[in-house]
């Protein structure tokens, strides 16, 4: 096929189709331009309601939770007296378990005569009182508190004496011991 026609009406034929094309891109993209602002307008007016919902939501929560407050404040009233309460469990002195530790660790042969416990006893040097049947059965006990180092502390003998007054428990023992506050919880 040969082609008569002159390059002038050649290029003009040329540059028609070109600009049809380019009408066409035209259209698309301007039709791809209305698309995407419709779209992003009906996004827009989308999330505007949630948020007019959101606010109308919020409106009347805050509505029901001032009705809540009367509640609320009784709830921090009773998490402060917990609070005092646990403070006041946690500093409490329980001289039966101190009574209770101090009898299971007294070895065989050996009674006690006396014992002061206070509040101030714990944590300061104490002195304890026994009578013994023998000299081990008075280094028994002095190694029983030792034994313990969590509920007593700085355990020595103060005297260690023989009666006569008792034939059964003729050692008097005298120890210096320190009665930790964890020999007094429960």
């Amino acid at each position: 096929m040969i082609n008569l026609l002159p390059p002038n009406e050649k290029r003009q034929i040329i540059a028609g189709r070109a600009n049809i094309i380019l009408v066409r891109y035209v259209f698309i993209l301007v039709f791809g331009i209305a698309f995407l602002g419709l779209f992003t307008l009906t996004i827009y007016l989308l999330i505007t309601n949630i948020k007019t919902n959101a606010e109308d939501t919020i409106l009347q929560n805050s509505g029901k939770t001032s009705s809540y407050s009367s509640v609320q404040a009784q709830a921090t009233v009773l998490r402060s007296n917990l609070t005092t309460a646990k403070s006041i469990l946690d500093n409490e002195i329980s001289y039966s378990s101190a009574i209770l530790r101090i009898a299971q660790i007294v070895p065989d042969g050996v009674v006690l005569n006396g014992l002061s416990l206070s509040s101030s006893t714990f944590g300061t040097p104490t002195t304890i009182t026994a009578r013994a049947k023998t000299n081990a059965a008075a280094v028994a006990l002095k190694d029983a508190f030792q034994n313990y180092p969590l509920y007593f502390s700085n355990v020595s003998f103060q005297s260690l004496n023989a009666s006569s007054n008792s034939s059964d428990y003729p050692i008097v023992v005298v120890l210096n011991v320190t009665i930790n506050k964890e020999a007094a919880k429960k």
